[in-house]
């Protein structure tokens, strides 16, 4: 019997210590948590104006590169889809969702740039090589984007855990992806 309550004042213990252990978990989790999003919304609001204002130069770009057959025409087309939808969410709608229609709008301007590189068409075409170049100078990303993508890797840090896991869903602290920051490159297309 001496046994038995011992077993049961350990228990008992135990799960006093699990259930303080779970709380100051759950109460340091969150202003980290809200920090950390904080850090992110805040370099994302910089990087997103500095985005917009890269993807008017890409509009110009797919302006005039929009009479061009080919495969570059059939780019044209998606890059114009990808521009509404960054016009749709741009300012609108969560970071993350703002970041996926940036990513999209980036992979499609590389194929562009690389496509277009390629064409004979567009590399006669001196209006296009003229839009090309102040898109392809645009420097705009470069170091902000590294910030706002190691402010996204330390908030996606604090969602880690086993209780900041289950913290971060309830309160609806969801992943935002990183901003794709392969450079646009144009080795042929010159102006």
């Amino acid at each position: 019997m001496h046994v038995l309550r011992v077993v049961r004042v350990l228990l008992a213990v135990l799960i006093a210590a699990a259930v303080v252990g779970a709380g100051s978990s759950v109460l340091s989790a969150r202003p980290d948590l809200q920090k950390t999003k904080h850090d992110v919304d805040t370099s994302w609001s910089t990087l997103s104006r500095q985005l917009d204002t890269r993807y008017v130069l890409l509009a110009q770009v797919d302006d005039k590169l929009r009479p061009i057959a080919g495969p570059v025409h059939a780019l044209v087309t998606d890059v114009d889809t990808a521009l509404s939808r960054w016009h749709d969410v741009y300012g609108r709608s969560d970071v993350a969702t703002q970041v996926g229609a940036a990513n999209t709008l980036e992979a499609l301007a590389r194929r562009l740039v690389a496509t277009a590189s390629a064409s004979p068409r567009v590399t006669k075409n001196a209006s296009a090589l003229q839009a090309l170049s102040p898109f392809l100078a645009n420097p705009a990303r470069a170091d902000v984007a590294n910030g706002f993508n190691k402010n996204v890797a330390s908030y996606e840090h604090e969602r880690r855990g086993p209780v900041r896991a289950v913290v971060a869903s309830i309160l609806g602290d969801d992943a935002i992806p990183v901003l794709d920051t392969t450079p646009t490159a144009a080795s042929s297309v010159s102006s």
